[in-house]
């Protein structure tokens, strides 16, 4: 446990860093003076002051700021925040989330080079993939779909639903969201194609899976040297949108359902997908860090005071109106939504404490 707990701070660290170092390097190639560069919040561990800016480690790993001169509004002068176009304003903005997406593309680069079993479902729909697994049959269960369908060992399927099956989690996934249906399933049994329909169990006994089938999965996901920067691109674009539905199925299930995602976690359940990819091995923590990454990029850029999506929204009131919020507006805005981000912190944490049986292992 106490590997996994460094291990989880190692791969926060990064992400913050990155995050911050965008932010930091936007502001300085802007012209604007960084007074303070921090890991974490205080009380202070460590600093020090490098030309101008003061380089810090604080005690509560939860995040990190870059202080910028002009953020108070007594602070003035060229080399300040305020002082620069709503241009030069945006891309320090945005610059966080950008390295955070940057961080991810370039992790799933190397990935696609070297190969990799992908931990998420979606890689068949990648244009720039080369290779994928070969999914097969180890056995099916007595009883059930997939015996009373006849597959066999070493069949080896295909697709569901006319979806391609390039990896086990994908056809996990494509089951998965087909429980009560019929279901049309391509296999090959000594290099002919086959066709059945079956049943996806809604209720199947324990430990059987919807079909009642066991599988296995051979071979990586890889991509050409030369096409892997397109394919991490695209897939760094569908784990995007995948990340910003989830926020937004998030917030309409519990603000018009009243009930939190099952699939919803928080810093709680990131550690535990830590401590679990990181006994699988390397490639499957690397995966994490990038689609971590992706999420606390997509998560920031929210329109949502003090977020960085927030300010830049405020900037895009300041374009059209013609003038910038008072203080006293951005003040208000910026309470509100750290009372939001805060209330639902506390509620993803607690479904967290609840999921993971965190009381229960302490005590």
């Amino acid at each position: 446990m106490l590997v996994t707990a460094l291990v989880f701070l190692l791969v926060l660290s990064v992400l913050v860093y990155v995050h911050e170092f965008g932010h930091y390097f936007a502001a300085r190639r802007n012209g604007v003076r960084v007074h303070e560069f921090a890991f974490g919040f205080r009380p202070r561990l460590w600093a020090k002051k490098i030309g101008q800016t003061e380089f810090a480690v604080n005690a509560i790993p939860l995040g990190g700021y870059v202080r910028l001169h002009g953020e108070q509004p007594e602070e003035v002068g060229a080399d300040s925040f305020r002082s620069k176009s709503i241009f030069q304003r945006f891309q320090i903005l945005f610059a966080g989330a950008f390295m955070n997406l940057a961080l991810a593309w370039v992790v799933l680069t190397g990935l696609f080079v070297s190969g990799f079993d992908p931990l998420m479902p979606g890689i068949a729909s990648n244009p720039f993939v080369a290779s994928t697994q070969v999914v097969s049959v180890v056995k099916a269960l007595p009883d059930s779909p997939a015996a009373a369908a006849d597959l066999r060992e070493n069949d080896v399927i295909k697709s569901v639903n006319g979806k391609t099956v390039a990896s086990d989690q994908e056809f996990i996934a494509l089951v998965s969201a087909l429980r009560g249906q019929q279901v049309t399933l391509v296999f090959e049994r000594a290099g002919a194609l086959q066709t059945v329909v079956l049943e996806a169990r809604a209720n199947p006994p324990a430990g059987q899976g919807a079909f009642g089938v066991a599988i296995q999965s051979r071979g990586e996901v890889r991509s050409t040297v030369v096409a892997a920067p397109a394919a991490a691109a695209y897939e760094t674009g569908r784990i995007i949108g995948l990340s910003a539905k989830g926020v937004v199925d998030f917030g309409k299930n519990l603000f018009l359902r009243g009930k939190v995602s099952e699939d919803v976690t928080g810093l709680i359940g990131i550690g535990a997908m830590t401590g679990v990819t990181r006994r699988l091995g390397f490639e499957y923590l690397l995966q994490l860090v990038a689609v971590v990454s992706i999420g606390l990029g997509v998560i920031n850029l929210f329109p949502i005071l003090p977020l960085d999506g927030g300010h830049i929204a405020a900037l895009g009131y300041e374009k059209v109106a013609g003038r910038p919020l008072s203080e006293r507006q951005m003040g208000s805005l910026a309470l509100a939504g750290l009372a939001l981000v805060l209330a639902l912190f506390v509620i993803v944490t607690y479904k967290d404490i609840v999921r993971f049986q965190i009381l229960e292992r302490i005590f």
